[in-house]
């Protein structure tokens, strides 16, 4: 089971940094998280569970403004049945 939504801080403070789901993911394939601003431009991907999104365009680039944020998690579950989740992310600095 995995967990999209919630709101993360990214002030630097160390606390709730980064918005990263949660969940477990033992025999899950095809992990995608993907994250879209309201233009519909996609400004985070990763195929790493692990892997959170810093509030900044490929976690590297431009900052991005304060705003709610959707979020689509798609994965291979562990018997086979393709799982698509969506949800929001609240960036507030």
């Amino acid at each position: 089971m995995v967990v999209v939504g919630g709101g993360s801080q990214f002030n630097g403070d160390g606390k709730n940094d980064v918005f990263v789901g949660a969940g477990s993911l033992i025999g899950v394939k095809g992990f995608e998280l993907t994250i879209w601003n309201r233009w519909g431009e996609m400004v985070f991907q990763t195929n790493d569970p692990q892997e959170g999104w810093n509030g900044r365009v490929n976690n590297s680039g431009t900052l991005s403004p304060n705003g709610v944020y959707p979020v689509i998690v798609k994965y291979i579950g562990p018997r086979g049945e393709p799982i698509s989740l969506q949800g929001f992310a609240t960036l507030i600095r």
